[in-house]
């Protein structure tokens, strides 16, 4: 029997089934659009989500190595921070509001007064942001009161996409500790907390930990889906939590840097560290994955989607190019930044920046073009800024006492060895890539395979299934020849900070 493991990300969801030996049998991935009307909000249709959800398993069951070998049990990792109101039914009341929305900052900065930043930091981990689906429920409460008066439940993307499959809306301890509403180290929704605020515990699902069995997928519905068994649900995390899982990072101090629509670096610690300067750079503590473990991340909203948004705007040569040889669209442009003699500075702030900055109303800038500079310039500098953007967390994180020395690489940034010469260059840190083609997937389709009783180990199946692949070291010469354009980099953020976009 294989397993299912469900990548539910920011603009598209993969699905993956794994033998027992963690060779993947086959995946499928279907994108969606967010709703971006203008600045500062972005929403997504749940029913997207939803019916590219079951076109993927359709498609899954559909494969012969599927066929002979039928999914038994199934998990997801899920994009943090969203979340909805829904009906007694189960029924959206209202889009998904996504993690790079705006809205929120007031009811952010509200929660703040009433009971303190630092004291929030301290229960939940959490700093100051408008992110939290807390913040967001709130919103509903002072501006569509007609709304948040037929909210039976407030969910994340795992307890909608459980209860779409049929089994009850229950979470996991990743995912409810982003609510800004959940105590990170007694497990439980805060008492303090809910009860300043005025918020009703029951609006949020039950949570447990990661891997714990929570029922079965709906008969009729998983018939209809190409199931050909019983097939069972268990808990799975938060993406960015599931991504460090699935590259192997299940120890103190081991660290890892996945690149999917947004760029985040995972640190592991037996204990938070939730003191002044950590918040006050805004870096989120969460739990992880496995019992008596937590997370910490840097967080750039425009990794991978920085190149979709270059392939859906300025491509065409490159997809024209792409479809007569028979490439991938993605490797065609990354493979561009090889011919770039005058890269760009690259501001990668397109949607406001997170860590260490914490402003979500900066914007992005290319800056340095010239009559000589080229697609490949534009590509490159898009590289190079993401990177002084993870350069610039690392010395913060540094300067906490922190030490980083090598960070494991996963996502599809991962597939790009230009892009890693190019991160440890301008870090002067290992970059290990990962032989895992779907972290995510893989590590949910772990736990899959925990909860049912399969495997007794996550850790111990993990060291088996997870192989460290190439490793690029920093080329010092590189790096110090890079401090200059980092310098001007970090100046040319303090001159553009104020910057604001009049549409």
């Amino acid at each position: 029997m294989s397993l299912l493991g469900i990548d539910l990300g920011t603009t598209g969801i993969k699905c993956a089934a794994y033998n027992e030996d963690g060779k993947m049998l086959c995946k499928t991935y279907r994108e969606y659009p967010l709703h971006m009307p203008k600045k500062g909000i972005a929403e997504l249709d749940q029913g997207l989500v939803v019916g590219g959800l079951f076109e993927n398993i359709k498609e899954l069951n559909s494969f012969e190595a599927v066929l002979k070998d039928p999914v038994e049990a199934l998990s997801i990792s899920v994009s943090g921070d969203e979340a909805m109101p829904v009906d007694k039914r189960g029924a959206p009341l209202y889009n998904t509001i996504m993690t790079m929305d705006t809205r929120g900052n007031k009811e952010n900065e509200w929660i703040n007064g009433i009971i303190g930043a630092e004291e929030l930091y301290r229960i939940t981990g959490q700093p100051p942001s408008n992110l939290y689906p807390l913040n967001k429920l709130l919103w509903f409460k002072n501006n569509k009161p007609e709304i948040f008066e037929k909210i039976h439940k407030f969910l994340c993307w795992e307890e909608f996409i459980f209860l779409k499959l049929g089994a009850e809306p229950v979470s996991d301890y990743s995912v409810t500790c982003r609510t800004l509403a959940f105590d990170l180290i007694k497990k439980q929704y805060s008492r303090e907390i809910l009860s300043k605020t005025g918020i009703d515990a029951n609006l949020f699902p039950k949570a447990v930990l990661s891997g714990t069995l929570i029922g079965s997928v709906d008969k009729k519905l998983g018939a209809s889906l190409g199931f050909r068994n019983d097939v069972k649900i268990v808990t799975g995390g938060f993406d960015q939590i599931c991504a460090a899982l699935g590259s192997g990072v299940v120890k103190d101090g081991m660290a890892s840097i996945g690149t999917g629509t947004m760029e985040i670096m995972q640190i592991c610690f037996k204990k938070p560290v939730t003191d002044i300067k950590m918040m006050n750079y805004g870096y989120p503590f969460c739990n992880h994955a496995l019992d008596g473990l937590f997370i910490t991340m840097s967080i750039n909203y425009c990794g991978g989607v920085i190149f979709k948004w270059y392939r859906d705007n300025l491509s065409q040569a490159e997809q024209e190019y792409a479809q007569k040889k028979g490439l991938k669209i993605y490797d065609v442009i990354m493979d561009l930044a090889l011919k770039s003699k005058f890269p760009v500075q690259f501001l990668p702030y397109f949607e406001g920046s997170q860590t260490p900055r914490n402003n979500p109303d900066v914007a992005g800038a290319i800056l340095g073009m010239t009559l000589r500079t080229k697609r490949e310039d534009i590509i490159k500098g898009m590289f190079e800024g993401i990177t002084f953007d993870l350069r610039l967390n690392i010395e913060k994180m540094e300067q906490t006492g922190i030490k980083i020395d090598t960070l494991r690489a996963t996502g599809g940034g991962a597939r790009s060895d230009i892009w890693l010469r190019i991160k440890a260059d301008v870090t002067g840190k290992i970059i290990q890539k990962i032989d895992v083609d779907e972290s995510g997937c893989m590590a949910v389709a772990v736990l899959a395979g925990y909860g049912i009783g399969k495997f007794n180990s996550v850790p111990d199946v993990l060291k088996k299934w997870v192989k460290v692949g190439q490793e690029f070291e920093p080329d010092m010469k590189k790096h110090r020849k890079y401090q200059a354009k980092y310098e001007q980099w970090l100046a040319l953020y303090e001159s553009l900070e104020k910057f604001k976009i009049l549409h």
